[in-house]
């Protein structure tokens, strides 16, 4: 669309300019002849830019889905990689506070790493379903998946909606998961409402545990909320 609007704003500015190039040049036909020719290269030039972004793959935006193996089967939107994720444990008071989506395939640092532990180091676990649901049951291990949209620039994760606004494009929708309340804080994340797991374990080992998030009134207006309900979500692009 931008480029649409930027393609029109030179076509008139160079009529606009070929305008002005009339009033002042009524007496010389061959100059009025090669004001045109170069506002006809111009927009040919314009033409073939807007045609190589259209065809251009490295642009659009990404986003994971968690819970899911693969992403959504939406027009625009591919896989890019398919994976398990992994985090902090949930008892652990360091790590990283985010949550990966680590591929099935990884690759090894250089042998010669200067390895120290006595310098410390940090700790990155698999995840768990806390709950049972659907297709998982209570300790399934937690796949991930990371998506490409490519007619799109933004991606929006929208807590107590399972709509996206006018003129975006649904990925998924879920509900909010963390760690529990009385465990190490970790991010809200949007787990897939109707959930993967992965074909290994059932086995409690704990690691990056999903608990399902719900509402508690006072500081958070009731109405609209309600006391003690989980809260939906929704993955937005456009």
């Amino acid at each position: 669309m931008r480029l649409k609007i930027v393609f029109l704003i030179c076509i008139f500015g160079g009529l606009r300019a070929l305008q002005e190039e009339k009033r002042l040049l009524v007496n010389d036909p061959q100059m009025m002849e090669t004001q045109i020719v170069e506002l006809q290269r111009q927009v040919q030039l314009l033409k073939e830019e807007m045609t190589k972004v259209t065809q251009n793959n490295n642009y659009g935006t990404t986003y994971t889905i968690w819970g899911k193996r693969i992403c959504p089967q939406l027009r625009n939107t591919t896989t890019l990689y398919s994976g398990v994720v992994a985090g902090s444990f949930f008892t652990e008071t360091g790590n990283g506070a985010n949550t990966l989506c680590l591929p099935h395939d990884p690759d090894s640092v250089d042998a010669n790493f200067p390895i120290n532990h006595s310098d410390g180091i940090a700790h990155l676990y698999g995840g768990e379903y806390q709950f049972s649901f659907k297709n998982v049951v209570y300790q399934d291990d937690v796949p991930c998946a990371v998506c490409r949209v490519t007619q799109a620039t933004s991606a929006l994760i929208i807590p107590g909606k399972l709509s996206c606004p006018s003129g975006w494009v649904k990925q998924y929708q879920g509900f909010l998961t963390s760690n529990a309340y009385n465990e190490q804080k970790s991010e809200y994340l949007c787990l897939d409402d109707n959930p993967d797991f992965i074909e290994r374990s059932r086995v409690n080992e704990n690691g990056k545990l999903f608990h399902p998030v719900i509402t508690i009134c006072g500081t958070l207006p009731c109405p609209p909320y309600k006391n003690g309900t989980y809260v939906p979500c929704s993955i937005c692009t456009a």
